[in-house]
């Protein structure tokens, strides 16, 4: 039994779904055993200060930990390359 509960958008979502096969089961084991141990991942600093990673392979999954709700929430899945930038920019938004 999970730990916590995975919350992930609907956009993060269809955007798993995309990637290839072997790439996609990565990330849903990798989304599992962060439900089930929230802190594996490494934290994260300056603006996304708060946020956690969880490498895959060239993918990252970035989450935050709400502990009183026993919720993880998903913020994004991307390559490495970018996905601190579109974090970033979806932390200011908010």
């Amino acid at each position: 039994m999970l730990r916590y509960q995975p919350r992930i958008p609907p956009a993060v979502a269809e955007r798993i779904r995309q990637l290839p096969p072997d790439l996609k089961r990565g990330v849903r084991e990798a989304i599992r055993a962060i439900a089930d141990e929230p802190s594996s991942g490494e934290r994260l600093e300056r603006e996304l200060d708060g946020c956690l990673k969880y490498k895959v392979r060239r993918f990252r999954i970035v989450y935050r930990i709400d502990r009183a709700a026993k919720i993880v929430q998903v913020l994004a899945v991307g390559h490495r390359r970018t996905i601190y930038e579109e974090v970033a920019e979806l932390v200011r938004r908010q």
